[in-house]
């Protein structure tokens, strides 16, 4: 009779209040899921379409194509049950209101009026439950309310909320990657830019657009003016055989050549002596003119990384792709009144049995 006595007590009367509450004071609560990949972009083709569509062939074919972002997803699974999380979504949804509503039981419900951010934190990790499957990558969202609105409403919010987070994962790692590269071409700019200040305020100073064409048209002339000295010479040798020495027209050869002849030295002098020699702006113009070629190679070149750069940020851009959308629960899952109570019967049974064996151990060892 002992045993009898205190299994109803211990076993079947916790069941019976277990039951009778789920059974006729429990209220219902309805669960929201939506499942979805945060992917990189970079991980294959256009599968996006065919899963929107809902096709069980494009998930396969998009999911095959995946390359799942697992430290994104693992940070957006923690950005969900975090502090910030339930302070940003409850500004907008008011989650008070939505659980402590009138159907709702007193056992379920958020028990406070005006809870603290760490006991809505608590209850909201209770009610919003996110899964990460390793293999695929998949994220599983199941939002629990006490109506089926209130429960499509939070999970479509939440969904919401990690899209833009990824998204600003996205634009900071597109920010970042970006940051150096302009740089580098600012920097190259500047340099493109100093060197061709530097190359007009040259020209501006020795009034000289290009020494060296200036320097070619010297050497030129001077070319030019041998070639006359020397047929000049050969005239007058020729002449001075047959003519007197005072002739006349030995006199104006004999001029000749001696203009020839200082006319040469003035622009060989012009050339390579003097301050203001043709040799130094030459060798001034090409030092600026190589300084512009050089930067305008490095800017050319910086330009290049700066669109491989982009070019690979984009490719690396992560973003969310929906596997399923939320959907409008219309049976309340829970509470599981028969599973639950089974449960609590089977267990209590298996306690109860472990502690009477105890028990009559304990008094044999005892007599």
């Amino acid at each position: 009779m002992r045993v009898r006595h205190w299994y109803i007590l211990l076993v079947l009367l916790p069941t019976l209040l277990v039951g009778g509450y789920y059974v006729f004071y429990a209220a219902n609560i309805y669960e929201s899921e939506a499942r979805f990949l945060v992917r990189n972009r970079s991980g294959g083709g256009g599968g996006g379409a065919d899963m929107l569509g809902g096709s069980a062939g494009g998930i396969a074919s998009a999911l095959s194509g995946a390359r799942p972002a697992v430290e994104e997803s693992r940070a957006v699974a923690s950005w969900i049950s975090s502090y910030s999380a339930v302070t940003s979504i409850n500004k907008d949804l008011n989650l008070v209101e939505m659980w402590r509503r009138p159907e709702a039981d007193e056992i379920g419900k958020l028990w406070w009026e005006q809870p603290k951010l760490e006991w809505l934190a608590w209850y909201f990790r209770r009610r919003v439950i996110v899964s990460l499957d390793p293999e695929t990558g998949v994220m599983q969202l199941r939002v629990h309310a006490f109506r089926p609105e209130d429960a499509h409403r939070l999970a479509q919010d939440v969904l919401r909320r990690s899209e833009d987070l990824v998204n600003t994962f996205s634009a900071r790692s597109i920010a970042d990657t970006l940051r150096a590269a302009q740089e580098d071409v600012n920097k190259a700019e500047s340099r493109v830019l100093a060197a061709r200040e530097a190359l007009i305020a040259f020209r501006e100073r020795e009034q000289a657009f290009d020494p060296a064409s200036t320097a070619g048209g010297a050497v030129a002339t001077i070319t030019a003016l041998e070639t006359a000295l020397a047929t000049a010479r050969t005239e007058y040798e020729e002449r001075r055989r047959f003519m007197r020495p005072d002739n006349p027209q030995l006199q104006v050869l004999q001029n000749r050549v001696a203009a020839l002849q200082q006319q040469i030295t003035t622009e060989r002098a012009r050339v390579t002596r003097g301050d203001e020699r043709l040799t130094q702006q030459v060798a001034a113009f090409e030092r600026l003119e190589l300084e512009r070629m050089m930067a305008d190679r490095e800017l050319g070149s910086a330009v290049n990384s700066l669109e491989s750069a982009r070019s690979d940020a984009l490719r690396q851009q992560v973003f969310v792709m929906r596997v399923s959308e939320p959907q409008m629960p219309e049976y309340a899952l829970y509470p599981r009144a028969t599973f639950n109570t089974l449960t609590v019967f089977v267990s209590l049974t298996v306690l109860f049995g472990i502690g009477w064996m105890l028990v009559v151990s304990a008094r044999e060892h005892a007599s």
